[in-house]
């Protein structure tokens, strides 16, 4: 092989990862813009959501937010949200794993048999340490829970998302942006 011919190929084979790399560099951008960010004074956090979703701030006692995502169609029966609550973390309770073990236990006394744990792994946040926990429930409604949680001195921060098992695919990216955004300040 000649000089000529090797020295095209390396333009070419550069020009084609420059493209790529641009490419990538134009849909992070574009993915980004799509989110705005909360921030809540009251329980010193902060979050991304996307900005077509609506926002509920403080609708009830230690829920310190929900996300709702626009209804597909009016016939939609489950609206897809996500929402941070605090939770005072008990008094016996000393450890994440602990808490988590209480969470799982919560979890399948009020689901029962009706639920797949898919996903249950630890999670980090920065330094903080904490807990992922995807569930399937497919009798009857055929929902989708992901609760990602972390302590913070006496308290649990716990995120969830809610939707419909099938429609799960089209928000993960969405869901798994806004649990890696959390921050505590």
């Amino acid at each position: 092989m000649d000089a000529s011919l090797k020295k095209t190929i390396l333009i070419i084979i550069a020009s084609g990862a420059g493209f790529l790399l641009l490419l990538a560099l134009g849909w992070f951008l574009y993915f980004n813009t799509q989110f705005s960010v909360y921030h809540d004074g009251q329980y010193n956090f902060s979050i991304k959501y996307p900005k077509s979703w609506k926002v509920v701030i403080h609708p009830q006692a230690n829920v310190a937010v929900v996300f709702l995502r626009p209804k597909d169609t009016s016939l939609d029966t489950v609206q897809e949200n996500f929402s941070v609550t605090i939770q005072q973390v008990p008094s016996d309770i000393f450890t994440l794993s602990a808490f988590s073990a209480k969470i799982k236990t919560q979890m399948t006394a009020v689901f029962g048999n009706g639920i797949n744990i898919v996903e249950d792994k630890p999670l980090t946040w920065g330094w903080r340490e904490g807990h992922l926990m995807s569930i399937e429930a497919p009798k009857p409604d055929h929902l989708k829970m992901v609760n990602a949680w972390l302590l913070s001195r006496n308290q649990a921060y716990i995120m969830t998302f809610l939707g419909e098992m099938s429609k799960y695919d089209q928000d993960a990216q969405l869901v798994n942006e806004m649990i890696r955004s959390f921050t505590l300040q």
